[in-house]
């Protein structure tokens, strides 16, 4: 059954990189199929979790063994969750591809499968998973924890966006599965255009493996009159895999 979020603020239609230059033979961002949408709605941000979660990844799974009775909230509360740094100007890190991120270049920014902004993806990664088929493999995962955190106004975030990965989420889920209705009516710093960063914290079906965050960058635009709020910008922010 396909599995809906639903993060709700109060007078907000809808909510809303890569670490460093790291050289132009770096691996790009992973992909992953995770997130397959995010829409406003009655004062709301739908996030639809895709039918089918996976990503890629170069870990080599050494221990196959079932996940039956695995706790993903245990796994979430131990691992670390670290904080994604700010990269300074022109909205984060370096490295090939789209950057953007409140600096332009949406409209002609190269495209995830679920139609999100690619952050540093574009041809280079195509090639690079091309030419390294044989060091990566694609895993089946599950969505431990979704979490939310308002970023900060459009201005800051061309000066001051942050890398790829978790941030002190303002509101977070454990083990959301089918239907979860997030109240963040009482967020000190949500219902305010904007960005805010949607994380999902991600974890092997099939694997005994922590693949830690995906991350979701949305742009939030208040309307005129009874228009509310619209997500402008969504951009995907992936660690490299």
């Amino acid at each position: 059954m396909k599995r809906r979020t639903f993060l709700r603020l109060t007078g907000l239609g809808a909510a809303g990189g890569l670490a460093g230059c790291l050289g132009s033979n770096s691996p790009p961002p992973r992909k992953s199929s995770v997130v397959s949408d995010f829409e406003a709605s009655d004062g709301s941000l739908v996030v639809d979790l895709a039918d089918q979660t996976w990503v890629m990844s170069r870990y080599e799974a050494t221990d196959q063994s079932s996940l039956s009775g695995f706790d993903p909230q245990s796994l979430a509360a131990l691992s670390p969750v670290g904080v994604a740094s700010a990269k300074g100007k022109s909205g984060g890190g370096g490295g090939r591809g789209a950057t953007g991120r409140g600096t332009g270049g949406y409209a002609s920014a190269p495209r995830t499968v679920h139609g999100h902004a690619w952050y540093h993806g574009g041809d280079y990664a195509d090639d690079w998973y091309e030419n390294n088929a044989n060091q990566v493999s694609r895993f089946p995962v599950g969505v431990a924890a979704l979490g939310i955190a308002y970023l900060g106004s459009t201005a800051a975030m061309r000066d001051d966006a942050p890398d790829a990965g978790p941030v002190p989420w303002d509101r977070e889920i454990q083990d959301p599965n089918d239907t979860v209705e997030y109240d963040l009516s009482d967020g000190s710093q949500l219902g305010r255009d904007g960005w805010y960063r949607v994380g999902a914290h991600i974890v092997g079906d099939d694997v005994n493996h922590d693949f830690r965050w995906e991350c979701y960058d949305l742009e939030v635009t208040d309307g005129v009159g009874d228009a509310g709020y619209s997500i402008e910008e969504e951009w995907k922010v992936s660690p490299r895999i």
